[in-house]
């Protein structure tokens, strides 16, 4: 599902009204509605509701929403924030007023209701929010009553995930059609409470340029019936160092359960026998380099390119000249997908050589997290997190690469201009090691020949499924990175079902 900016949505909004030749007010009316049919379904008749309405329309759809509400025997009350409305909110407060329904002259206690419903500023609005819904905000920041927000919390910008104060924190958020920057992103999107995307109208066909997708649902991997090791990818992993062996072991294994008909590491040649040990499944493969690998690496690597369909570097590896100059010469020498991770990702922020990216002739793939982002692009860490899709897909368009932007949500750009966004996943895997789960999942999948868009959203979102089902079935404060390995069969049986949950009730 397409997830839009403010002034995306408003164009949708006016190529419906101008072209389809629906007006605004049926648009208004499917929007009151849907809002009204959720609070129907969490509070009971006649529950007291205080609707604070803003002068646009989203204020519109506060009072449309009252009448529905008043219409099927709720006790109403609006308010009107700056005292008066305009436009199509004009015509539905003279509707409401038509069933003796008028403004308050003053915000009442809230506490004297079961709801507030909070109509004051739509997408088109753009922080701070200024007297005199300030102070009414504030107030709704302190209050215990549930509120829901009509299309977003006031106080944000649909345009990040930025939050800004003062803003209100709703309980429930219903917005239209289309989710928003804000409600995916956070910290915007602890605002929104349980989201509600609902249908009013608005055909796919006028945001089908826009670049920006949420993550629903991904097609679970086949097995072809007569599939062999040797055509289920080979993966090569380098990286490792003194104090680091752990990053690629994980990798490795990650690798091994994701569905890699075979996986080899190159490790420091002084390392080996630790993966001698540590690994069974998997192969080791000696490189030249004491603790570090060397720069000579690169010419084992390259002889044994035909093996292998993937090469998968920088887990543990270590941040040294050396290690720059490796990963530059792979970038350069290895023909076939290359995905680069941690200390690789590092070392060439370090070398300041990003050319070498838009000069390669085979996919490649960058999975920074956001410090790591941040030596690549030169960006501040608060900008990257607050416009995580946004900056995936500059980078890697500018850059003609594949970016797996690791935050609390993940965001796959494309060097085509696409972004795809993953909310799936769980505090509990905020632990060392996890990322470079990841990476072994990706060159897995990548490594078995599926295009590189699919390899990548299937590893980001069978990488988060495996994390929630270990915190369910270990605890919060307990997963560990080998637990996701643990739970990628069940990942993978859940994504067969198809039982996992979706980010946001939708609304047809």
């Amino acid at each position: 599902m397409k997830v839009l900016n403010s002034e995306e949505m408003s164009l949708a909004d006016i190529k419906t009204i101008q072209e389809l030749g629906i007006p605004s007010l049926v648009l208004m009316e499917n929007a009151s509605l849907a809002v009204a049919r959720v609070i129907k379904q969490k509070f009971p008749e006649g529950s007291k509701v205080l609707v604070l309405v803003g002068k646009g329309n989203n204020g519109g759809d506060g009072l449309a929403c009252a009448r529905h509400l008043k219409l099927w025997g709720y006790r109403v009350d609006v308010f009107l924030v700056f005292g008066e409305v305009k436009g199509d909110a004009l015509l539905q407060l003279n509707l409401l007023q038509a069933l003796g329904v008028e403004p308050l002259k003053e915000l009442p206690p809230l506490e004297n209701y079961h709801l507030v419903v909070d109509a004051i500023f739509g997408t088109g609005f753009q922080p701070p929010v200024k007297p005199p819904a300030e102070a009414i905000i504030k107030t709704l920041e302190r209050t215990k009553v549930p509120i829901l927000s009509v299309d977003i919390p006031s106080g944000l910008s649909a345009d990040s995930g930025k939050l800004y104060t003062p803003s209100v924190k709703a309980n429930i958020t219903v917005t239209f059609q289309f989710p928003k920057i804000c409600h995916l992103l956070h910290p915007a999107s602890k605002q929104c409470g349980e989201l509600y995307v609902a249908h009013i109208g608005i055909p796919e066909v006028f945001v089908e340029d826009v670049r920006r997708e949420v993550i629903l649902r991904v097609e679970p991997p086949k097995r072809e019936p007569d599939i062999h090791k040797g055509k289920a990818g080979h993966v090569l992993l380098v990286g490792g160092s003194v104090g680091k062996t752990g990053a690629i072991i994980m990798s490795a294994k990650a690798a091994t359960r994701a569905g890699a008909g075979l996986v080899s590491v190159g490790v420091p040649q002084n390392l080996n026998p630790i993966f001698e040990v540590a690994l069974t499944e998997e192969m080791s493969i000696p490189l030249p380099g004491e603790d570090f690998l060397s720069y000579r690496a690169w010419e084992t690597i390259l002889k044994e390119q035909d093996r292998f369909s993937v090469l998968g570097i920088g887990m543990g590896m270590g941040r040294t000249e050396e290690g720059q100059r490796l990963v530059l010469k792979l970038l350069e020498v290895w023909e076939k997908p290359i995905l680069l991770d941690a200390d690789a990702l590092n070392n060439l922020a370090d070398s300041k050589r990003l050319e070498v990216l838009r000069e390669r002739g085979s996919p490649t793939i960058l999975t920074p997290h956001v410090g790591e982002f941040e030596r690549l692009s030169g960006l501040p860490k608060e900008d990257i997190i607050h416009n995580l899709m946004d900056r995936a897909l500059e980078f890697a368009v500018n850059n003609q690469c594949y970016v797996v932007l690791k935050s609390s949500r993940t965001a796959i750009g494309t060097p085509d201009g696409s972004c795809f966004l993953s909310t799936r996943g769980t505090p509990a895997m905020a632990k060392g090691g996890v990322g470079d789960v990841l990476s072994g999942i990706l060159s897995a999948l990548v490594g078995r020949g599926f295009e590189v868009e699919y390899a990548l959203k299937l590893g980001v979102f069978i990488h988060g499924l495996a994390g929630e089902i270990a915190e369910r079935e270990k605890h919060t404060e307990s997963v560990r990175a080998l637990d996701l390995v643990e739970y990628l069969p069940n990942a993978y049986r859940s994504l067969e079902a198809g039982d996992y949950g979706l980010p946001f009730n939708y609304l047809y």
